[in-house]
């Protein structure tokens, strides 16, 4: 069907061509966040042969946004002619949402083709069978999924997709840290100064956090990072044992604070810093936001649909992403799927039509040019401070309807 470095490689190459300059990173001086939204449209009338062939695909970008800023609560209009939320996941789904209203346009009004076909219900619309969306990010999400185990035995947190990630990543050239107030951290784990950071464990606790570390091909055990209570003297009984297994030594740290009257961090050293699972809100530069992180935002899209509330009028179910797909960077399955879906596992009472529905999770191993990590690889020895894309409150953002720019 499709692989991730696939959906990545689409998604850049339509950031470089479709995106004019205006709007994107100043070169060697500042970075940025890629998110998209890609149509996955199978041949119409699909024959399972035998001999397991895998089936050509056609895939389109019909989304994009870039940005990391968030505003602070003191910034907020009741009015709502100020854009709260401007991480790229956030501008990608609103740029999909105008794009499925279009599509509705032209079914319902212009009888041309159109992603969605009547439904049984008369009035109401549904997706065409043909086809499917998966969304791209070129870095986790912010919150719950960029809690990341580090172990002791290597310079990333968790084992990449790739054997050899962490040896030709450029991550691990860059000697440049992030803020740690920054949205999401793209550090250098293997630095002293990385090493003497403090970040979290798991509010179900880093349990099973820690496993033994080797690929499917060699008989090896990935760590496993799922979340559940996990004692200190767990932990080090874990830390302990027989060769071939390691501890974890620290997570990686995320700016989200947790929601008021939620349970807080614990904040102890090293990795029992923060607590897994929980809900929080996107990072401030001082001030602090309202605005939920993108983990529990997309969490809600894999329950609700990311249609939206004035889209699900018109539709007889709602529009499910089929697929994740994570760019090159500190990375954790487990974390991925704790924070996108295995939080919503007990969600009951739902209307018809609404559920949890399985979600494809998978990293590409190719790195987006202007993302953190490229760009201080890029300017090795250039002086001054790296700093995120001035122009994130306009948020380049694409979509297939007027292929341009839009703010």
């Amino acid at each position: 069907m499709w692989t991730a470095d696939e959906i990545a490689q689409l998604c850049y190459a339509h950031y470089s061509v479709k995106l004019p300059k205006q709007g994107k990173p100043e070169p060697n001086r500042e970075w940025t966040l890629l998110a998209a939204v890609v149509k996955i449209q199978s041949p119409a009338n699909q024959v399972c042969d035998a001999t397991d062939k895998e089936v050509p695909v056609t895939k389109e970008v019909v989304s994009m946004g870039t940005g990391t800023k968030c505003i602070g609560q003191s910034k907020m209009r009741k009015s709502g002619d100020i854009l709260n939320d401007s991480h790229a996941e956030i501008i990608a789904r609103r740029s999909f949402q105008r794009y499925l209203l279009h599509q509705l346009h032209l079914a319902a009004v212009l009888k041309e083709d159109s992603v969605f076909v009547p439904g049984t219900q008369r009035g109401l619309w549904k997706l065409r069978p043909d086809l499917s969306f998966v969304f791209f990010s070129s870095h986790t999400p912010c919150g719950d999924a960029s809690i990341i185990p580090m172990l002791e035995f290597e310079e990333q947190p968790c084992c990449p997709v790739i054997r050899n990630w962490a040896i030709n990543s450029p991550v691990e050239k860059s000697n440049n840290l992030e803020d740690s107030k920054n949205k999401r951290d793209c550090e250098d784990p293997g630095s002293s100064v990385a090493k003497k950071m403090r970040l979290g464990t798991p509010a179900m606790t880093l349990s099973n956090s820690i496993a033994h570390h080797e690929t499917q091909e060699s008989g090896s055990i990935k760590p496993d990072v799922s979340s559940s209570n996990l004692t200190k003297e767990e932990l080090d009984t874990a830390n302990g044992i027989a060769p071939g297994s390691f501890k974890v030594v620290d997570v990686y740290r995320t700016g989200a604070k947790c929601v008021p009257g939620e349970t807080g961090d614990l904040r102890k050293p090293g990795a029992a810093y923060h607590q897994v699972g929980l809900l929080r809100v996107k990072p401030g530069r001082g001030d602090r936001t309202c605005s939920m992180s993108c983990s529990d935002k997309m969490a809600r899209w894999n329950v609700l649909g990311c249609q939206g509330a004035l889209l699900m009028h018109f539709l007889e179910e709602p529009i499910y992403l089929s697929a994740v797909v994570i760019g090159k960077c500190p990375y954790s399955q487990e974390a991925m799927r704790r924070a996108l879906t295995g939080r919503c596992q007990e969600v009951l009472a739902l209307p018809r039509g609404f559920g949890v529905p399985e979600l494809k999770i998978e990293q590409s191993s190719l790195l987006f040019e202007q993302s953190r990590c490229a760009v201080q690889m890029q300017r090795a020895d250039i002086p001054g401070r790296l700093v995120p894309c001035g122009a994130d409150p306009e948020s380049a953002r694409w979509n297939s309807l007027d292929h341009s720019r839009s703010c």
